[in-house]
């Protein structure tokens, strides 16, 4: 599969635009490297002052002297990676205060937690925070503006990607560089992100742990992608407290790489689990940790139907926020009684999707050829609403009065 190197066009990019009218601060924050700067030097005027805080010289100055610092760089301006300088935020308060004007300043950031520190304390009430995601699959096929994820039918659609093209995809994941950059220099790329954001900026703030040791948690938890998130299991496997792996996952969580899918509990009498599954935000991250880097590779490898599971859960939750669908999500696993040591009359359903009061369950199977079977536990819900098997038909189809197929590459 041959990409343009092109800009594409993100979802996000209207929201923004309507932001502009309103807020005097926007800020696109993400993990590095989802596309936050081009975002917005795509819509940049020409009067708008740009400046990086990755170059020392401007770095210090935005610590060192706030003042000269927008003296040099007057508004309206675009400061790139601002929370390197939390110095500024003061003086943004102050400069954005001091006049009616809207849209006056736009930040990027990485590093979420701290970021988010400095904007509440200081910023609160003038600035939009706008999240910046992966490339979704709507995006990569230049249809950004598909709306979020609903079942419904009205008639057959041949799905956007074959077969190859949709595992291609999942082993891509969505970051714009990997996207459209050659094959043989993918896993470079990985390599040198894994390096510089994971052992670099995440790493950092676990000065307790060395490299080795947080890279081997990093591959445990690719391993565990779409499991129930067990923080005595991963100690034990780790060689570290529970108290450390959950600190870990916690900083993995806001820096955006990966994330917890609560389950669905409801009104009910019925035996659930309570503990969240873990899932990565980028499925290219997750299967470079697994060194998973080909097509067959990825068939072959015993953990390719869970990762196929995150890349469909967190691309339904992706394109949903990016279309301001704040519906909620969840999975359902009700546990059956034990007999003779073994777990019985379990029902589970990969996916909830929550709009309004009403529940659309959805499974999510590795398959070209789904069955009503795969659907058995979706009256567990007692709900009336259409029913979703998202898998790799070619097609979106119905299987049932109730039951939706949806090709992969359609959501």
């Amino acid at each position: 599969m041959k990409y343009n190197s092109y800009m594409l066009e993100r979802t996000v990019s209207k929201k923004i635009q309507s932001y502009f009218i309103d807020f005097k601060v926007i800020l696109a924050s993400g993990a590095r490297q989802v596309g936050k700067t081009t975002l917005l030097q795509s819509m940049i005027e020409n009067d708008r002052s740009y400046v990086t805080l990755d170059r020392y010289q401007d770095l210090s100055l935005a610590r060192n002297d706030p003042e000269a610092f927008f003296s040099l760089y007057k508004l309206p301006c675009m400061i790139d990676e601002v929370q390197r300088a939390p110095e500024l935020f003061l003086k943004i308060k102050e400069l954005v205060d001091s006049s009616p004007e809207k849209n006056q300043v736009w930040l990027t950031g990485s590093q979420k937690p701290q970021l988010m520190k400095h904007v509440s304390e200081t910023l609160a009430g003038r600035v939009v925070e706008v999240d910046v995601f992966p490339l979704s699959q709507s995006e990569k096929q230049r249809d950004p503006y598909r709306p979020s994820f609903s079942p419904s039918f009205e008639t057959q659609i041949p799905a956007p990607w074959n077969y190859k093209e949709t595992i291609e995809n999942v082993i891509i994941g969505g970051y714009p560089q990997v996207f459209t950059m050659r094959k043989e220099n993918r896993n470079a790329w990985f390599n040198s992100y894994i390096n510089s954001y994971l052992l670099g900026d995440i790493k950092s703030e676990l000065k307790e742990m060395d490299e080795v040791q947080f890279l081997k948690i990093l591959r445990i938890l690719a391993s565990r992608v779409g499991s129930s998130i067990n923080y005595s299991g991963l100690s034990q496997e780790a060689g570290i407290s529970a108290y450390m792996i959950q600190k870990i996952v916690n900083l993995l969580i806001s820096y955006k790489i990966i994330f917890l899918l609560e389950p669905y509990s409801g009104n009910t009498m019925k035996s659930l689990v309570k503990t969240p599954k873990m899932y990565f935000v980028d499925s290219g991250v997750c299967c470079h940790l697994l060194g998973i880097k080909s097509i067959d590779g990825f068939i072959s490898h015993q953990l390719s139907g869970f990762i196929f599971e995150s890349y469909v859960i967190s691309e339904i939750i992706r394109n949903a926020r990016n279309n301001d669908d704040y519906s909620q999500f969840y999975f359902y696993r009700e546990e059956g009684k034990r007999r003779k040591d073994k777990d019985t009359n379990i029902a589970e359903i990969d996916l909830i999707k929550k709009t309004e009061g009403k529940l659309y369950p959805i499974e999510i199977k590795l398959s070209a050829t789904p069955t009503v079977a795969m659907a058995k536990h979706f009256d567990s819900l007692n709900t009336s609403e259409m029913g979703t098997i998202i898998c790799l038909s070619p097609r979106k189809t119905l299987l049932g009065k109730n039951l939706l197929v949806m090709p992969i590459s359609l959501i």
